[in-house]
């Protein structure tokens, strides 16, 4: 399997190329497979059984070939990624009153659903670098919860070092933050910056651009502008689609808490290759992706900050990965749109992409008020289950439909553990869980740099980049 740009300047890369990418291409586009395998019916009622981790190895494999990692050393890395979950499913769905499964992703080493393709992306960088020799260093931009995962995912490796960037002064939660800054391996350098995630992105972006710059430091990503986390995440619509409809002879609806649309790309790549999957995105009052999903509206607004801050996002970088699936991989029309969003923060959808859009996907948004109040409706409804405040932007999707005709079987995405905002279940007048994960973060030191919305946050970045790239070097004599 070879890896092009949405932009289409950038072809035929690799496996590797593509997970060591700094995540834009040249081009300023995002890389997506060259094809998308197709699946038969027959070949997924043959899965039906598999655990997620024997699914996992038989989806990603498929775009991976065999030279650039054998089948059994690839199954390997994806063992030992999984073997540090929680559960042996690693996935679980339990049914909720009025017919809805809650498909649980957080039963994991950081809490959250990011450590399910994070993990296996960490084991396979690994596995490269020790055969390589070389040393790689992470960019991430976090809004909540991809920062953890991915420090989790390469912390005390020899060979990769991340730089993460987090939005402080109450824009994520005081546990998300603990959860990067107690982390003090000498391989892990955590910012704390006062602006937005959007903001943060940008800096990585234009970093990353540099092309002479990303190439001399050997620069990289595991935010989901990495296609091989995308990838990792296709493989839990598979999971959810199986486990609710084995058969495999109806249509699933899941319903995906989105943010920055990493997830929902997963499931179109699914869709793409066959999987009989409807994919709602559930926003909060951060509603870009609702807007130009329900009227073609594709413009920034500014940030609001809500009780579910890692979905707090207007510039969801993923849709342009989106739009490339679902226009059939119109790469002049992806350039139209991106290269007009990116100089203008708007530009309106054309009417027959909207309606190529449409066949897959569909959006719901919601507010804080809703979200507090669909809290409360699943405690009161199911035995005191507490959701996080990401999972009920999800919920409410569900509890606020109107049923018309056929009902298809619905899942909802439990993106995080309520043990990760007591914040927002106090709001919602609930009594907040306990976790000894977050109990030990909470116990531990926390040491991270902070920056101020007056500093040069792209000069502090390119510094410490080259500090890690001498100090490589230094110990390599």
């Amino acid at each position: 399997m070879k890896f092009n740009s949405t932009r289409g300047k950038v072809i035929g890369r690799s496996f590797e190329e593509a997970l060591f990418s700094p995540g834009y291409q040249l081009d300023g586009g995002l890389l997506l497979p060259e094809t998308y395998p197709p699946i038969s019916r027959e070949t997924l009622r043959s899965w039906a059984k598999l655990t997620f981790t024997d699914l996992f190895k038989e989806v990603y494999s498929l775009f991976v070939d065999e030279e650039e990692i054998a089948r059994t050393d690839l199954h390997e890395l994806i063992d030992r990624a999984f073997a540090k979950a929680d559960y042996p499913e690693v996935v679980l769905l339990k049914p909720l009153k009025g017919g809805v499964h809650l498909v649980e992703l957080f039963h994991s080493r950081t809490l959250a659903f990011k450590d399910i393709s994070v993990g296996v992306m960490g084991e396979v960088m690994n596995y490269f670098m020790n055969k390589r020799g070389k040393h790689v260093t992470l960019l991430v931009s976090t809004s909540g919860d991809t920062g953890s995962a991915c420090i989790e995912a390469v912390r005390g490796l020899d060979g990769i070092d991340i730089v993460v960037m987090y939005p402080t002064h109450g824009r994520i939660t005081d546990i998300q933050e603990r959860s990067m800054t107690t982390v003090l391996d000498k391989n892990v350098h955590v910012f704390g910056v006062d602006g937005g995630s959007d903001d943060i992105d940008i800096i990585m972006k234009n970093v990353s651009l540099d092309e002479t710059f990303a190439a001399r430091h050997s620069i990289g990503t595991t935010n989901s502008i990495n296609i091989a986390r995308v990838m990792g995440q296709s493989v839990i619509f598979f999971y959810t689609y199986l486990q609710m409809c084995p058969s495999c002879d109806e249509d699933v609806e899941i319903i995906v808490p989105s943010g920055s649309g990493g997830n929902m790309t997963g499931g179109v790549i699914a869709h793409a290759m066959g999987l009989p999957v409807k994919i709602v995105a559930a926003v909060n009052q951060n509603d870009v992706l609702h807007r130009a999903l329900t009227s073609g509206d594709f413009s920034k607004k500014d940030v609001a900050v809500t009780l579910s801050p890692a979905i707090d996002i207007q510039s969801p970088y993923n849709m342009e990965r989106m739009v490339h699936i679902l226009s059939g991989q119109d790469c002049s029309l992806v350039n139209q749109i991106l290269t007009q969003f990116e100089s203008t923060g708007a530009v309106k959808f054309p009417e027959d992409l909207m309606k190529k859009m449409s066949s897959t996907l569909s959006s719901y948004g919601c507010n804080d008020e809703i979200v507090k109040s669909t809290m409360r409706r699943c405690w009161e409804e199911n035995d005191g289950h507490v959701l996080c405040p990401h999972t009920a932007v999800g919920m409410s999707c569900f509890y606020d439909r109107k049923p018309s005709g056929k009902q298809h079987p619905v899942g909802v995405y439990a993106t995080a553990s309520p043990a990760k905002f007591p914040e927002a279940v106090r709001a919602a007048g609930l009594t907040p869980v306990t976790n000894s994960t977050v109990e030990k973060w909470l116990k531990l030191p926390p040491q991270e740099t902070q920056l101020s919305a007056d500093q040069d946050w792209t000069g502090i970045l390119r510094e410490r980049i080259e500090s890690i790239t001498k100090r490589v070097e230094g110990n390599r004599g």
